[in-house]
């Protein structure tokens, strides 16, 4: 199976300590999104938001891609048009290189919780393939179900203070407007809490990329 086949839309999402005042730092974080930073720019999001509520975001209605800011969230949604293996690149470098030194840490950002989302398009054969991994033969016509896996990072297994887990969650069928698939949500929750997730975000992202392959893309292979 090849993902630059089926994935269509990448997401990150950040949980962190509530921030009042992030939301009264919108103008200068729009602003060197749009015209400093070089992973970004006024094309990639051609939108502000101007209802100002509790959340901010840049968008872009043709692409679809959008980041968002709230007082405790932040979501960066790119979707998928081209060369997966480039595209999911700039992503990775976007996260690791602006994201999360420019806006996170540079703001203190308590961080509770990493997320990374891939949203794949299939066709309802293959997902009856795929659904037939986790139900019984006898089991059948379900098309749509929702499900997800805990598991202990190697710090909360070797660390008395850390009880940092893994959470992956699978969303089969119904994923979007007009979208059938899969959609699998791989999250690191922290436990302490992280001040700084510098040192680590490359690592979480390798380990989120190489879990979908492993539980998304070879399972669809047969692998």
């Amino acid at each position: 199976m090849d993902s630059g086949n089926i994935v269509k839309q990448l997401t990150f999402g950040v949980l962190f300590n509530h921030m009042f005042k992030l939301l009264d730092m919108w103008g200068e974080i729009a602003d060197d999104i749009l015209y400093r930073s070089k992973y970004f720019s006024a094309e990639y999001f051609s939108n502000i938001s101007q209802q100002y509520t509790t959340e901010r975001s840049l968008s872009n209605p043709k692409t679809e891609n959008q980041l968002t800011i709230t007082a405790n969230n932040l979501v960066y949604t790119h979707n998928v048009d081209g060369n997966y293996e480039q595209e999911y690149g700039m992503f990775k470098k976007r996260v690791e290189n602006y994201i999360v030194p420019e806006i996170l840490s540079a703001r203190g950002l308590i961080i509770r919780r990493l997320g990374v989302v891939y949203v794949s398009v299939l066709d309802k054969e293959t997902m009856k393939t795929f659904s037939q991994l986790y139900f019984k033969p006898n089991i059948q016509g379900i098309s749509d179900f929702r499900f997800s896996k805990k598991e202990t990072t190697k710090g909360g297994l070797l660390l008395a203070d850390n009880q940092d887990f893994i959470n992956k969650i699978y969303s089969v069928g119904n994923i979007g407007e007009n979208r059938q698939g899969i959609s699998y949500d791989f999250q690191h929750h922290f436990n302490p809490i992280r001040q700084d997730v510098r040192d680590t975000i490359s690592s979480f992202m390798n380990m989120a990329n190489e879990s979908f392959s492993n539980d998304v893309l070879n399972q669809l292979r047969g692998q």
